[in-house]
């Protein structure tokens, strides 16, 4: 198995953990798009893919992953083509 995926491959694995409820870690690089400013590096732990925004919901739809985080159940979002790591599994962009 290789060390480094793509982002969208990175995602299709995180979409078949979640499927079966196996919680996942990511790391993203954070972005508030609105306010034009990002925390860098961010990683979530415990986490599980849920159903995004519809594409008539957000224009931001095809590129924004929603996931719970499984201890507080607390809904977050990220732009998955920031995704940096996932299970310890580098992403190359």
């Amino acid at each position: 198995m290789e060390n480094t995926v793509t982002p969208l491959k990175g995602m299709q694995i995180l979409r078949e953990l979640s499927a079966q409820n196996i919680p996942s870690t990511i790391k993203f690089i954070s972005l508030n798009d609105t306010d034009k400013v990002s925390k860098g590096i961010v990683e979530e732990k415990n986490i599980i893919l849920m159903q995004g925004y519809r594409r008539n919901q957000s224009k931001k739809a095809d590129i924004l992953a929603s996931f719970m985080r499984m201890g507080t159940e607390e809904n977050r979002q990220f732009y998955w083509p920031l995704l940096c790591e996932l299970n310890g599994r580098k992403i190359k962009p």
